[in-house]
């Protein structure tokens, strides 16, 4: 089936916490022996040493005991359970609002010994879980001791925590007593100690390098990740946080605010639970305030879920970037976004989800100019733009893809800065056929499909359709480009055959490039493309008959409307059925027959022009489109002389020639 065409989002950072006296260096794996043993609580006893920590958390959240949290995990659970591990620690029913941030100090002289003293205000401040850690730290052997009231074994089972909370024999201070409270009621802080050292299982007991090893790691100043592994009192350090851990933590009094709306926010990206270990481990403490700022704001709390998780995705892609916390923030408390429509508000926020995603940070520069560009050159009333280019570069067929095909995708989007081109190129990706492309092919595939979308001089349902027989997940039509030869003085521009549709490689350049208007180029694609898929849709099979010609006749009109927009005029389609008829075109066999080389005729196969009752059929619709009385005698004055014709030859054509069984839009 030859088509021959003849042309015509700020949080302060936390003051430091400073060591009230240096501590010697530890052995790497070991505990130091030279820490002075506790003393006694006694006003007339020297001065001990004070606790120390390496860092705190920006702005504590208050600690207080709460009841009903086991029933409140029970409950967020059941939330985790029903969204694929995403939760909401406001379900917990118990969740705080976070307290004003305050460095902490250890100061035995402006603070009094055993007190933790708070910047900026009277009186004693809730103890976090890292200053329980650092008075552990600083007194393990009286908590050592405290059950047994004997020697020391190195280790610090609950039982002595629980004795230095009930201030057992009135031998704790009251900083000892809180610190050993806070661990007995936060089984996350108890926990992340317990493994402090970074080996073995959960056990209730906790030894000096436990400690030690805790202590460095809050050091750190990211240590989410640590704190929650083991939140849920399973197991050891696995570098995993799983709903479990999630559930713990968000119901531990002690794990502060800012990290539960941290750890919320960070649930509502498209990852979810996933390898959320490994993202925690990714923020500062700076951070973690910035995400619980934004995700408080009354803006945040109106965003629709799909708006929310976009939030997510981009601060958790961006590894919790200060600027682009700040710049979501901004965004979606900003004017144009307040006043603007569901859709526009999901656009600005899928934009900034793009341009700060993985997935774009691993695209060379000059890739991701080929998507600012698009972006730029998009028209503002198309707001798919972003949210599609993000679903292509995130589609793992994408990635797959060589480095020159991407660009090659890029660069037609950049072309054709239209969401429905973007979104048929995404789709192209998917296709085993493309796919299996040489990069040559791959950039005239990808030029073919964006430019069909966005041409909208032509018949847009015939073009969706033409591209829906190739791109749907489930057709199995597909497209090559071959060198295709034709007989002298002809060019065929394209075949099909079962499920095939086969374009001439010669006639589509091989670039980047847009396609080329009015030549050849743009009637390959344009016309012949749904052309052939008309055959293909058909079943058209090749013949000397009537039935086949107008099967072609029938494939050209589609072709012809999918590329203008419009059917043919009874002169345009006159002149198709000239070429038909002509004894040196491309149809010639099918219109007037084939001669054998065997001798005496054997071999030969007639025309349609050649039996009489399909002949009669050809002159039939030549009468239609004259509006003449054609016949063998002057059918071949006809078709050249339209000023003899009854009908205007400007008028479209009929499609009434064609069986009502065919499909004329693909």
């Amino acid at each position: 089936m030859a088509l021959d065409i003849r042309r015509r989002t700020d949080n302060p950072a936390p003051a430091p916490v400073k060591k009230a006296d240096p501590q010697p260096a530890k052995p790497e794996g070991g505990t130091t022996t030279d820490r002075p043993p506790a003393a006694p609580a006694d006003p007339a006893a020297p001065e001990r040493a004070q606790p120390t920590l390496r860092t705190s958390l920006d702005a504590r959240t208050r600690f207080e005991r709460e009841g009903g949290a086991t029933q409140r995990s029970f409950e967020l659970q059941q939330q985790l359970d029903r969204n694929n591990g995403v939760g909401d620690v406001r379900a917990l029913g118990g969740a705080k609002r976070p307290s004003q941030a305050r460095p902490f100090r250890v100061d035995g002289a402006a603070a009094g010994a055993g007190t933790v003293a708070a910047g900026g205000g009277g009186g004693k401040a809730p103890m976090t879980g890292e200053e329980a850690i650092a008075v552990l730290d600083r007194d393990f052997d009286t908590f050592d001791t405290a059950a047994k009231g004997g020697s020391t074994d190195g280790k610090v089972s609950e039982d002595d925590l629980q004795a230095v909370a009930d201030n057992e024999g009135d031998r704790f201070t009251e900083e000892q007593q809180q610190a050993a409270q806070v661990l007995i009621d936060s089984p996350t802080y108890r926990n992340f100690v317990d493994v402090g050292a970074g080996r073995g299982n959960v056990d209730g007991t906790i030894s000096r390098e436990d400690v030690d090893g805790a202590v460095d790691t809050i050091a750190t100043g990211t240590y989410q990740d640590e704190l929650l592994d083991t939140a849920a009192g399973k197991g050891g350090r696995d570098g995993k946080v799983g709903n479990d851990d999630v559930v713990a933590a968000l119901s531990d009094p002690a794990v502060p605010q800012e990290t539960k709306d941290a750890i919320n926010l960070l649930l509502q990206s498209s990852e979810g639970s996933e390898d959320l270990s490994g993202a925690l481990g990714e923020l500062t403490e700076s951070e973690i305030a910035d995400a619980s700022a934004l995700t408080r704001t009354p803006e945040y709390a109106a965003l629709s879920g799909e708006d929310r998780q976009l939030v997510a995705d981009a601060f958790r892609d961006s590894g919790g970037d200060a600027a682009v916390t700040a710049e979501l923030q901004s965004t979606i408390q900003g004017a144009d976004f307040q006043s603007g429509t569901a859709e526009e508000r999901t656009a600005a926020l899928s934009r900034i989800a793009l341009l700060n995603s993985t997935e774009f940070d691993a695209l060379p520069t000059s890739d991701q100019d080929l998507i600012r560009d698009t972006l730029t050159n998009a028209d503002a009333t198309d707001l798919a733009v972003a949210g599609d280019l993000r679903s292509l570069i995130q589609n793992p067929n994408f990635d797959g893809l060589s480095a020159e095909a991407k660009t090659s995708i890029l660069s037609q989007a950049k072309n054709y800065p239209d969401s429905r081109a973007i979104e048929n190129l995404d789709r192209m990706v998917d296709k085993d056929w493309f796919r299996g492309q040489g990069i040559e092919d791959q950039q005239r595939s990808a030029k073919l499909v964006a430019h069909l979308s966005t041409h909208d001089s032509g018949d847009r349902d015939i073009l969706d359709n033409t591209l829906d027989r190739l791109l749907s997940p489930d057709s199995d039509y597909k497209l090559k480009w071959e060198p295709i030869d034709a007989s002298p003085g002809n060019v065929t521009l394209g075949n099909a055959s079962g499920d095939t549709l086969r374009l001439n490689e010669d006639l589509v350049a091989a670039d980047n490039n847009p396609v080329v208007a009015g030549g050849l180029e743009a009637s390959v694609i344009e016309n012949t493309a749904a052309h052939e898929i008309s055959h293909l849709v058909n079943g058209d099979k090749t013949d000397q008959t009537f039935e086949y010609l107008n099967e072609e006749y029938r494939a050209w009109y589609v072709g012809y409307e999918a590329e203008n927009g419009h059917p043919p005029s009874n002169q345009e389609a006159m002149d198709r059925w000239e070429y038909f008829l002509n004894p040196n075109g491309g149809y010639a066999d099918y219109a007037h027959g084939t001669e054998s080389w065997l001798p005496f005729g054997i071999g030969d196969k007639d025309g349609a022009l050649d039996k009489p009752e399909e002949a009669q059929k050809i002159y039939d619709l030549l009468s239609e489109l004259s509006g003449l009385t054609v016949d063998e005698t002057n059918y071949l004055n006809v078709m050249a002389d339209p000023t003899t014709w009854a009908t205007n030859p400007n008028d479209p054509a009929p499609d009434t020639v064609f069986p009502a069984t065919d499909d004329l839009d693909n």
